[in-house]
């Protein structure tokens, strides 16, 4: 692999040389779009001119790679040796963001077994939905699919259990995605027994020990439970929530989350345990997505897979893509397309 040990002035590339952008200056002027700092894959600090003339449509992002070559080497100045000046002919190929990451697809209530929305009576695909969230999640190549509760409607039937393990689980363990899930409050004999049989192998339950997804996300979880009375003495808590950014997954109502009362979730006692807080907190149950937050730890509402919300101007039938980079997390609206043959209906 070049490096900038190999290059000298007055010359071209001897072959293609790897960098990765430092700092991007745009428009310093004299007929320069951009001076962007680089570092070669030895680290070694280098510097391009992006001269307007040069024609590059490249858009320069820190912490991005890119692929080098048929440059021109010039003479350097302010500690650079040498640095690079493109031109036409300059081959400019983005090799994609350095940044480490993990993703998850969060989605919930698709209560696969209904066949018609509870207010208006249209028909809709719960099936369908997921099966979409699913290949979404392939596409995307993300770490793993989250389900926030009630995966199957009471009525579900062994027939659409068979059709999801078909359609949505399969594919998922073809391309080694693991689906985490809490249990909702609404089961079926039917679900349930698909659930156990793919248990540790295809789909994982949730649970206070806490699960590590990739590098940066650890999840912890507790199956719904009626009037949020969780059954404390039952669990076994982790001792911290240390590996990476911890995101709480439950299947509770917004007022037993944020508000009083003896029927209210105590998320201080849920994370008391893990000498810390939990850094988001996604819970299915409402159909209708919403933020909120608690003790400033976000609160998300992931809303229905499929439309089922009752709710005026509702937002249903979505998924969400959460990403932690460096620490941070940032979530994107992921809307699950309609088919065209499904009725909507409000």
């Amino acid at each position: 692999m070049v490096t900038v040990d190999d290059l000298s002035a007055g010359g071209t590339l001897p072959e293609p040389i790897v960098v990765e952008v430092v700092a991007v200056d745009w428009h310093p002027g004299k007929k320069r779009r951009a001076e962007v700092e680089l570092q070669d894959t030895a680290q070694n600090p280098l510097k391009l001119i992006d001269y307007e003339g040069a024609k590059i449509s490249v858009n320069w992002e820190p912490n991005h790679r890119y692929r080098i070559s048929r440059c021109n080497v010039t003479g350097g100045g302010r500690g650079h040796d040498v640095q690079l000046a493109p031109s036409k002919r300059t081959v400019i190929e983005p090799l994609g963001s350095t940044q480490q990451n993990t993703r998850i697809l969060v989605v919930g209530d698709t209560h696969i077994g209904r066949k018609k929305h509870p207010k208006t009576k249209a028909e809709i695909d719960p099936l369908g939905a997921l099966t979409a969230a699913a290949e979404y999640s392939v596409n995307q190549e993300v770490d793993a699919v989250v389900h926030v509760g009630d995966i199957f409607h009471d009525n579900a039937t062994h027939l659409q259990t068979l059709l999801t393990r078909q359609q949505v689980f399969e594919r998922l363990n073809e391309a080694g995605i693991p689906f985490y899930y809490v249990r909702g409050n609404h089961e079926s004999k039917a679900g349930n027994k698909l659930l156990d049989e793919l248990e540790g192998i295809t789909v994982f339950n949730l649970s206070t020990t806490g699960t590590t997804v990739g590098t940066d996300i650890q999840l912890f979880g507790a199956d719904h439970q009626p009037e949020g009375n969780i059954p404390w003495d039952n669990l076994t808590f982790s001792k911290t929530a240390d590996n990476g950014e911890s995101i709480l997954v439950l299947h509770q109502t917004l007022q037993q989350l944020s508000g009083e009362g003896t029927k209210n979730v105590d998320l201080s006692r849920i994370q008391r345990p893990f000498d810390g807080t939990f850094d988001f907190v996604v819970s299915g149950h409402h159909h209708d997505a919403t933020m909120t937050n608690w003790n400033g730890i976000p609160v998300m509402y992931t809303g229905a897979a499929e439309r089922m919300s009752t709710n005026k101007d509702p937002t249903d039938r979505v998924a969400w893509l959460l990403t932690v980079t460096d620490g941070s997390i940032s979530y994107e609206q992921y809307d699950i397309p309609q088919p065209e043959s499904k009725g909507v209906g409000r």
